[in-house]
């Protein structure tokens, strides 16, 4: 090797390890924000900016509503965090969680624990500051019902998908009583229903499409007791048709244009409700990926009708 390739070579190695040392930086950062669940997490943001506009419409605080989203980011960041961290056995017995970062082994338990108590504390503390004892009580629950009833109840009842759509729905009255609403509000309490029920038939597809998974893992779903997809069917079919009415309720108080409002609700909840259907009459995978997909089309779109109802 001539003497300029050794000096090539010297020159470049510093700048190689330090790429190297970058790329490994940036790989440990994405694990934490990969626990944190960020596609979900923004879901429930526009929940809670749907639940704030819906109460305040025009005359929402930008002040109050970008405290409100900070802290509930926080929060639900610490639920996704702690629920991997207390499943991280089951995860590893799943091919859909197994490269997760706990059962994988690039961060260990106790590296995701504290980090998901920190994030959880903070939180709390910031929207209690920020914004309303409501809101923070609200959060709470949704917090202690989600970590500590529903991921634990997954092991041990196949009720856990209905106790599930609780704190999957209450970031909804977050936004609510954030902007200066009361959890009694009736309208508040109809927003909250529609996520709700919109989580049956969404949940009853990922539990079909991944029912040999689940098993594997131990969780008692509704597709692993009752193994023919019958009740499963019926637990999206029904709520899918309930959300006519609830998504109608929802989009048309005190709205110039109800009547629009309540037709384009009742389209939006139609391709849900004729997916269901086939689901429950020939339960197999491709029915329940359509399902999925169809309950994902729904839930922004009726929300997209309620914020437009929110600041006509």
């Amino acid at each position: 090797m001539s003497t300029t390739e050794i000096q090539v070579a010297t020159s470049t190695a510093p700048s190689v390890a330090t790429s190297a040392s970058v790329a490994e930086s940036l790989s440990w950062w994405k694990d934490y924000v990969s626990l944190t669940k960020p596609r979900i997490l923004l879901m429930i943001l526009l929940t809670v900016g749907i639940g704030m506009v819906a109460f305040a419409h025009r005359e929402l605080s930008a002040l109050i509503a970008i405290h409100t989203l900070l802290g509930t980011t926080l929060i639900a960041a610490s639920a996704s965090v702690l629920n991997q961290w207390l499943e991280a056995d089951q995860d590893a017995l799943m091919m859909r969680t197994k490269n997760r970062p706990l059962p994988a082994g690039r961060l260990t338990s106790f590296e995701a624990g504290l980090f998901g108590w920190a994030v959880g504390i903070l939180g709390f503390a910031y929207l209690a500051i920020a914004t309303t004892w409501t809101a923070t009580l609200v959060g709470l629950a949704t917090w202690v019902a989600y970590v500590w009833i529903y991921t634990p109840m997954k092991q041990w009842s196949w009720w856990n998908t209905a106790v599930g759509t609780l704190p999957g729905a209450l970031p909804v009255l977050i936004g609510w009583t954030a902007a200066g609403g009361s959890i009694y509000d009736t309208e508040g309490w109809v927003i909250t229903s529609v996520v709700i029920l919109w989580q049956f038939p969404h949940f009853m597809a990922i539990a079909w499409l991944y029912r040999d998974q689940y098993a594997g893992a131990g969780y008692k779903m509704l597709t692993n007791v009752e193994p023919t997809g019958l009740a499963a069917g019926w637990h999206a079919v029904i709520p899918a048709i309930v959300l006519i009415p609830v998504s109608i309720l929802a989009v048309t108080p005190e709205s110039p244009a109800s009547w629009l409002l309540a037709a384009l609700a009742v389209v939006s909840c139609l391709s849900q409700i004729a997916a269901s259907i086939r689901f429950l009459r020939d339960r197999n995978q491709q029915t329940a990926r359509k399902l999925l997909h169809s309950s994902l089309i729904y839930l922004p779109s009726i929300l997209l009708i309620v914020l437009v109802r929110s600041i006509l």
